[in-house]
């Protein structure tokens, strides 16, 4: 590994540190954003109803991440912890336990999603064309889970180290590629043939691949944990508990918030297939604030983990707070962004359709107001993940997602469509609140997280007892 790229998160200024490691996690991010950005932009000058079909089979590409979080979420603490604590052989194990979860799942999420397909999608009553784009769209996805599963998993080998910069390069190349081929595999420009919502899906899985190979390619060229695991590697049933079970609660957390966003859809496509293209639009816009929060909350997990493992308990309080008022602060720019620009932001995406446009300025008018707490919720909830206390962000997001569905029944007979924003943002301030509540609340009962964390944390080894 080249040290020379990694950020020491041990010692000296907390916020530079941070911000070291959160940048080119928050750019990746953002060019994850990109990636659906450039789909929508592609599609929205394809059609409405294509723009419609995409919008409908996210929620199963979520759930594949989602089911990806078990094995990168635990390895990436167990592997911050055991660099904190300069363990290597530990690491080592760690990371084959991960390959060996991540690999295992995919295979079954596959096989599962692809077969499924034309029965799950059959459920949204789509229009004729619109339900074939969205089947074929999905198992193109699931085809290509293998890249959806790994790349997590690997770019979390990097950044468990404090290295940010390679994963992040390799994002730029990704996403070059699939700016590239979409419009050329949707509209069929040169030699290539005109595949439409198929040519999007294929695009995305190429992009995706080719990251896994970069990915791949630099761990071997700088020795990184996995290329260290050879045959001596024992494969500790111990640590596949663990990657389990501090990777589950933040699998069941997003795959809850899948669910309630497909029970959602639902009720959005009641009222019209083009409020499935403003959710889809929007929810794409408000990424600028939720993705962003997710790199730097990898970096909260990183720098928690390592301080913890290493057991500077006093870095951890400073770290926090530091690290709140940067993410809060990027969740309020987001904010202005979606309130002032809102039909603006619409227009870029369907300049043919002003009606739509209108219906998306109101969707963000509403849903700008939770953007901050939103950063506070997701920003937490990588510092509580890098302490091992995965299960309380988990439990709190899945209480207040689930509320969204009660309460949009409430507001919908009121106030229609708007009701369900309403609701939506509601939740993430409700979210938010509670998040910073708890970790206090833990941190007050632990003495700053140095006593008792036994009585705490998903798991507990030998090493961690303090």
């Amino acid at each position: 590994m080249n040290r020379a790229r990694e950020v020491n998160l041990l010692e000296g200024s907390i916020s530079r540190g941070l911000l070291s490691l959160a940048m080119p996690l928050m750019a990746s991010a953002l060019i994850g954003i990109a990636y659906g950005i450039t789909d929508s932009m592609w599609l929205g000058r394809l059609s409405t109803g294509a723009v419609s079909a995409v919008g409908t089979t996210q929620f199963y590409t979520w759930m594949l991440q989602s089911l990806a979080l078990i094995s990168s979420v635990g390895t990436s603490v167990g592997l911050s912890q055991a660099y904190g604590r300069k363990d290597q052989e530990d690491a080592k194990e760690v990371m084959r336990a991960g390959l060996t979860v991540c690999l295992s799942l995919c295979f079954v999420a596959t096989v599962v999603l692809f077969l499924a397909s034309d029965a799950i999608m059959s459920a949204y009553q789509l229009e004729g064309r619109t339900h074939q784009d969205a089947v074929r769209y999905l198992q193109i996805v699931s085809l290509g889970a293998v890249f959806l599963f790994m790349i997590p998993l690997l770019t979390a080998s990097f950044y468990a180290r404090g290295n940010s910069i390679i994963p992040f390069k390799i994002s730029i190349c990704a996403l070059l590629f699939n700016i590239i081929f979409d419009p050329v595999l949707i509209f069929g420009w040169g030699p290539f043939p005109k595949l439409g919502v198929s040519g999007a899906a294929i695009a995305s899985v190429l992009a995706q691949a080719l990251a896994t190979t970069l990915l791949l390619f630099a761990s071997h060229r700088s020795r990184g944990i996995l290329f260290q695991v050879d045959k001596d590697t024992k494969l500790d049933l111990n640590h596949v508990k663990n990657i389990f079970s501090l990777g589950i609660p933040a699998c069941i957390h997003s795959l809850v918030h899948a669910l309630v966003g497909m029970v959602l859809v639902g009720y959005i496509a009641g009222y019209g297939q083009a409020f499935i293209a403003v959710s889809t639009i929007g929810a794409q816009l408000e990424s600028l604030a939720w993705m962003s929060a997710e790199g730097f909350s990898q970096a909260m997990t990183t720098f928690m983990g390592q301080n913890y493992g290493a057991k500077k308990f006093d870095r951890l309080r400073r770290g926090y707070l530091s690290g709140m008022l940067i993410v809060g602060s990027f969740g309020l720019v987001t904010a202005l962004l979606l309130f002032f620009g809102r039909e603006s932001l619409y227009k870029i995406f369907l300049p043919n359709d002003p009606q739509t446009v209108l219906y998306g300025a109101q969707y963000l008018f509403i849903i700008s107001f939770s953007e901050i707490f939103m950063t506070l919720e997701i920003g937490t909830a990588g510092a509580l993940n890098g302490l091992a206390l995965t299960k309380y962000p988990a439990i709190l997001a899945t209480i207040f997602n689930l509320f969204r569905i009660p309460l949009a029944w409430l507001l919908m007979p009121r106030f229609g469509i708007n009701g369900i924003w309403a609701a939506m943002s509601i939740s993430s301030i409700l979210k938010g609140v509670s998040h910073l509540i708890i970790y206090f609340y833990l941190e007050k009962r632990t003495c700053s997280f140095s006593k008792h964390m036994g009585k705490y944390i998903s798991r507990m080894s030998m090493e961690e007892e303090i």
